[in-house]
């Protein structure tokens, strides 16, 4: 079911266990300011899962850290349509953890830039 432009709670990364399994061993891979992990796996049910993180080891503020979440959700939400076209096409669950890596709070269309290679470079790799 496409959503639109909608971010639903059935495209989040919610598990613990899930989470665990793509800050362990998975494909990696980096644009400024983000990197990100990477999960493809054969699914039924094709679907794309995203986390977002930002470290609280370089933005102490839980404010600062909630602004630089809300801009990677707002890209992602506005780039992800061909990511999950791929997905239901190729019949596999991506699963993404993107991770925000600088000290600085850049603005939002740093953000969107390096989300869009990021999501570029996930459909070359599937």
């Amino acid at each position: 079911m496409y959503t639109g432009n909608k971010f639903p709670s059935h495209e989040r990364v919610k598990s613990r266990n899930a989470a665990k399994r793509l800050f362990g061993d998975c494909g990696s891979g980096f644009a400024f300011p983000l990197k990100y992990k990477l999960i493809v796996e054969e699914s039924a049910s094709p679907t794309v899962e995203v986390l977002f993180s930002v470290p609280k080891r370089f933005h102490k503020r839980a404010n600062r850290r909630n602004l630089l979440k809300r801009r990677m959700r707002e890209s992602y939400r506005l780039s992800k349509a061909p990511l999950i076209a791929l997905a239901k096409e190729r019949g596999v669950k991506i699963s993404i953890a993107m991770i925000y890596i600088t000290k600085e709070e850049l603005p939002y269309n740093t953000i969107n830039n390096a989300t869009t290679r990021i999501l570029a470079e996930i459909a070359t790799r599937c």
